[in-house]
């Protein structure tokens, strides 16, 4: 194990005795991306293990940090992220602590801490920034957000990468709200709203402190573009027209009440009359399905959304509806979501030109960690199966994706991700 921000120290000096020895040439390592994990520790040595191990394998000074903390050590959290940042010291971090299981290349984690460590260029500009939300009024926190894109020196892409804690309904849509008036300075945004308002408050971490009503937000500035990843793997049943919506709640589908027409569709499945009056059977069901919601402006792109419940007022979903839109039913298929993940990592990485890709961070839904149940595995098999980058998956409430590549907003009940390459200016 290394002592307090003394292995940098080695490590620096290392690679000044090897490039003197090579005349002045040093090899880079194969990848800038390294993942450490550490599962069933002791609270106090778990933080400073996964880091360790994540520096272990970078082979370099990381230059970004993300923490995930599963939910079993959140009495241990200051203890475990204290260990952390005695190796990372100033690095620039984000995290947070998580309902479901952790995703590495080791598989899904249930107790466990995970650190993932980007080393990118010198001329890399990454800084990480607070944002408190809570009793804020909207235009404040665009005027914060707009002097952070226009200020500091320029590079050709502006990257986001942020974790939100769900502290109260409607923190993603407002997030939405804020962050589409001023997508035109937004290259990529993949952001993940992690936890649950009840029981709350929730925790993001932010470099060295805790956060229960803050955005952690990190700006990435680069000369090429990074990738980005989105899949959802729901199979869609049916099409319909929103004909009437209050917010949340779908009160007509193709001017037909909402509550009939989607009970009609899932007793079509094989759901019974019962398991859909008794409320405690409903959500087991409901946990298999989710809407969809087509893109206006492009065919192909949806936002998805978690139905939350159906009843004589309508179809409750977890984000904000409009008369007009058109939405899908969606039934979950282990099979299909496992190969949309794997096809959508596949076409991401095509995407990257000139660079090669270092690793990714994903945030994954948890309606998608439910419907795949004992084969989440499965999910972590085909990412590797993909690729054989180290990568770390969080799970996620809410997922909100800013790239011309998908429909740009807030999800739930999707995988996105973002792909950081081993070089960020242009060959």
């Amino acid at each position: 194990m290394f002592a307090e921000g003394k292995f940098f120290e080695r490590t620096d000096r290392g690679r000044k005795e090897e490039k003197e020895r090579k005349g002045g040439r040093v090899e880079r390592p194969k990848y800038r991306f390294a993942v450490g994990v550490a599962v069933d520790e002791p609270p106090g040595a778990v933080g400073f293990s996964a880091v360790n191990r994540a520096v272990e394998s970078l082979g370099g000074k990381p230059s970004f940090a993300f923490v995930a903390i599963s939910k079993e050590y959140e009495s241990n959290r200051k203890a475990i992220l204290e260990g952390v940042m005695r190796v990372l010291e100033d690095t620039p971090l984000l995290g947070a602590i998580v309902l479901d299981p952790i995703m590495t290349w080791r598989g899904p984690q249930r107790k466990g801490v995970a650190v993932a460590l980007w080393t990118a260029d010198e001329d890399m500009l990454i800084d990480t920034h607070l944002l408190k939300l809570h009793n804020r009024e909207d235009e404040e926190i665009k005027d914060e957000l707009l002097r952070i894109f226009q200020g500091g020196e320029s590079k050709r892409y502006l990257n986001l990468v942020g974790v939100l804690p769900y502290y109260s309904e409607g923190v993603g849509e407002r997030l939405e709200r804020i962050l589409l008036s001023l997508s035109e300075y937004i290259d990529l945004a993949v952001i993940g709203v992690v936890g649950a308002v009840n029981p709350g408050p929730w925790s993001i971490i932010h470099n060295g402190d805790f956060y229960s009503s803050h955005m952690a937000l990190a700006t990435l500035r680069t000369d090429i573009p990074l990738g980005v990843f989105f899949a959802h793997g729901f199979h869609p049943l049916v099409p319909m027209e929103v004909t009437e919506a209050h917010d949340r709640f779908i009160v007509e589908l193709d001017n037909s009440p909402a509550y009939e027409v989607i009970t009609d569709i899932l007793m079509g499945r094989g759901v019974g009359g019962e398991d859909i009056k008794d409320r405690g059977r409903l959500r087991k069901v409901l946990s298999k399905f989710q809407m969809a919601i087509s893109d206006p402006a492009a065919a192909g792109k949806f936002k998805t959304a978690v139905i939350r419940d159906i009843g004589p007022r309508g179809v409750e979903v977890n984000i904000s509806i409009s008369v007009g839109d058109t939405v899908w039913l969606m039934e979950a298929n282990p099979d299909e979501i496992v190969k949309s993940t794997m096809k959508s990592l596949t076409r991401a990485l095509s995407t990257l030109k000139d660079v090669s890709p270092a690793g990714y961070l994903f945030f994954e839904n948890h309606l998608r960690i439910s419907a795949l149940g004992e084969r989440l595995g499965y999910d972590v098999k085909g990412l590797k199966q993909a690729s054989p980058l180290p990568f770390l998956g969080v799970p996620s409430s809410q997922e909100l994706v800013i790239h011309h590549s998908v429909y740009s907003g807030l999800h739930s009940g999707a995988v996105a991700g973002v792909l950081f390459t081993n070089s960020t200016k242009r060959p």
